[in-house]
């Protein structure tokens, strides 16, 4: 199964990739090819140089030497380029530039297959397309189609999946005043994420997802449930994981306290092979003067430094013709309980060894809280500046969405963040 839905990936990628030679045959020719885009100008200032914040984990954040504001969180440019072959089929490409750990060509598609009209209710896509897990999945790097700067780090920022390279099929339908759509996906996907100074080549198996909207004139709602596989392991974890391994052989009749110990850290710290699972329920209210939206979020990870746990986040805001305010709170709570020393290891000397292990299952955890005020201005029909200030409270051993200095994982954090942007489409 895996292997068909890769060359069924592969398939799509290499038709989207035609999409330019297309559009130079046949761009004279009415409006088969339509060309889009957005993009995101944007600058962050923070109140700390021991901690620095990612919009999501593929994003590789500073280490503390770069002072000043940072333009690379949230700037980014998008091309969106869709060839329509016949009123049911049509090719789409999508390329993204922004900061990321692995700014490879692959890496920059977001998009890129093969859609398929047959019926007007039912919709078929081959390739690569976004990954249908939250209620702004379609828009999440789209700053202007959402009115906070970015969104909720607490909710959007620990899984890095934006692409799925496979199928999925879209079903809508009338009930009554509201249109309603079943979306089913399959396929796999990879993306690098920054382990320390290492990138982790972070793939996936079996992902599967399912999601249900339903779309009314004042309401969107969206409940939605995905899971995977891990089909790769952290290689930086390996030199430790091999130590523990050895502890735990050499120990087992002398200390076999710390033989358990260090065997069940070398357990705790394999990814490979482990499946992640995560359900969202979210709704939005818009009557064009007054708006809302809230998520709520729960994972889990047969993995111990897999994320886990609840998340949510709520919204608010208010219209004054071009002009907007909002307030927003967001929260996540890992599920993995702290990890703590159940063996004395400096009777071999080897404390920094379980230390090391120990950090590295604590550093996994996501823990905090923010609260966000800001506005928008909305100068140009195409165009849109907002300022946002967000005041993240970090709780001990919950640093997993920052950069921040060992000495202080085990303490409490506060960190204000100051950010402005500039988001257009065309």
């Amino acid at each position: 199964m895996k292997n068909s839905i890769k060359h069924l990936a592969h398939w799509g990628l290499v038709l989207a990739l035609l999409l330019p030679l297309c559009a130079a045959v046949h761009a004279g020719e009415g409006d088969a090819l339509q060309v889009s885009g957005f993009g995101t100008l944007g600058v962050a200032q923070d109140d700390r140089q021991d901690m620095a914040t990612i919009r999501d984990f593929s994003q590789r954040p500073h280490d503390g030497s770069q002072t000043g504001p940072s333009w690379q969180l949230d700037t980014r440019l998008g091309v969106q380029m869709e060839y329509r072959i016949s009123p049911g089929t049509a090719l789409v490409g999508q390329v993204v530039a922004r900061d990321s750990a692995q700014a490879d060509a692959n890496s920059s598609v977001e998009l890129a297959y093969l859609a398929l009209q047959p019926v007007p209710q039912l919709g078929v896509r081959l390739g690569r397309f976004g990954y249908d897990a939250f209620l702004m999945s379609d828009h999440r790097n789209v700053g202007y189609a959402y009115n906070w700067v970015r969104p909720p780090g607490e909710f959007y920022s620990w899984i890095p999946i934006f692409s799925v390279d496979g199928l999925d099929g879209t079903y809508r339908f009338d009930a009554g005043e509201a249109q309603w759509s079943i979306k089913a996906q399959a396929g796999v996907s990879r993306v690098g994420v920054p382990i320390g100074t290492a990138i982790f080549d972070f793939e996936t198996r079996s992902l599967r997802s399912l999601s249900v909207t339903r779309q009314s004139d004042l309401w969107r709602l969206k409940a939605a449930y995905s899971e995977f596989g891990v089909d790769s392991e952290v290689t930086a974890l390996e030199p430790l994981r091999a130590v523990l391994e050895k502890i735990a052989s050499a120990t087992q009749k002398s200390s076999p306290n710390i033989s358990a110990e260090a065997a069940d850290l070398s357990r705790q710290l394999v990814f490979q092979g482990g499946r992640v699972s995560y359900a969202t329920l979210g709704t939005v209210y818009d009557d064009g003067r007054w708006f809302a939206q809230a998520e709520l979020g729960h994972s889990t990870s047969t993995s111990s430094i897999g994320t886990s746990g609840n998340m949510a986040y709520v919204g608010a805001g208010r219209r004054w013709g071009d002009w907007a305010a909002f307030a927003r709170y967001s929260v996540a709570q890992q599920g993995n309980t702290v990890r703590s020393a159940s063996a004395d290891w400096r009777v071999l000397g080897l404390q920094n060894v379980q230390a090391k292990a120990i950090g590295a299952l604590n550093a996994a955890r996501i823990d905090q809280a923010t609260l966000s005020l800001g506005g928008r201005w909305d100068f140009h029909k195409q165009a849109a500046l907002k300022l946002q200030w967000d005041a993240t409270q970090v709780n001990p051993y919950g640093y997993a969405l920052w950069w921040h200095d060992e000495q202080i994982g085990a303490s409490a954090s506060r960190v204000n963040l100051l950010s402005a942007t500039l988001d257009f489409v065309f």
